[in-house]
């Protein structure tokens, strides 16, 4: 029978020894033959009462809410490349099985969101790329600052999930399993306040799959 290992902070050389992240991250250990890890980070804002840019609240495993003061990111928006039709097939087989997930407790379906796709696919590219696991860009940028790469800013609340895994036949739904088992994730993903969402999908040379789920209200 599998065990959880739940933590927030994890220092790592590589992506399977362990995890570097910030410190709201949830970093959930399945100990299966293979290495599932998946991590949560919820943010949410109200719109700014002013001018300023409202401050994120970020959200741990164990409920408690405090600010975070973290540096903006200073990157220029990268071009994504547009993944192959057997990515893009895992990512709406992921959205379409966590729809289903919602749609069997009667909250409503959410739309698919192609600006939202490319916040999530910068993140798993990069994260694949550079063999990290963190919801923290190596740039320190955060799900919010890649949001504001892509134009999408004025949103009431902003949330991701993201998740790793290598060896299994079935990752999308292995990913959607996992975060269901954890009940950050699953209040995440079942949450009734979001409308759209999206799904990035990256595979790292050595065959793990890197998952972002990015979900918005506006």
């Amino acid at each position: 029978m599998a065990s959880a290992d739940l933590s927030g902070v994890r220092k790592a050389r590589s992506p399977c020894s362990g995890w570097s992240g910030c410190r709201s991250e949830v970093n959930l250990i399945l100990r299966t033959p293979y290495t599932i890890l998946i991590s949560l980070l919820l943010v949410a804002a109200a719109y700014p009462q002013s001018t300023n840019r409202p401050q994120p609240i970020l959200v741990d495993e164990i409920g408690s809410i405090r600010n975070a003061t973290r540096r903006p990111a200073n990157v220029k928006p990268p071009s994504v490349p547009r993944p192959s039709s057997g990515i893009l097939q895992v990512e709406r087989s992921t959205f379409d099985l966590m729809n289903a997930e919602r749609a069997s407790r009667g909250l409503p379906r959410l739309g698919w969101s192609e600006d939202l796709a490319q916040v999530a696919r910068l993140h798993s590219m990069n994260m694949a790329a550079n063999s990290f696991f963190s919801h923290q860009g190596q740039d320190g940028s955060m799900v919010d600052d890649r949001a504001d790469l892509f134009g999408v800013r004025g949103w009431r609340a902003i949330g991701e999930n993201i998740a790793y895994m290598r060896g299994y036949k079935d990752p999308e739904q292995k990913a959607v399993t996992s975060w269901l088992n954890s009940p950050s994730h699953r209040r995440n993903m079942l949450s009734q306040q979001w409308k759209e969402a999206a799904i990035g999908v990256a595979v790292g040379d050595d065959g793990a799959y890197y998952f972002t789920q990015v979900f918005i209200h506006r």
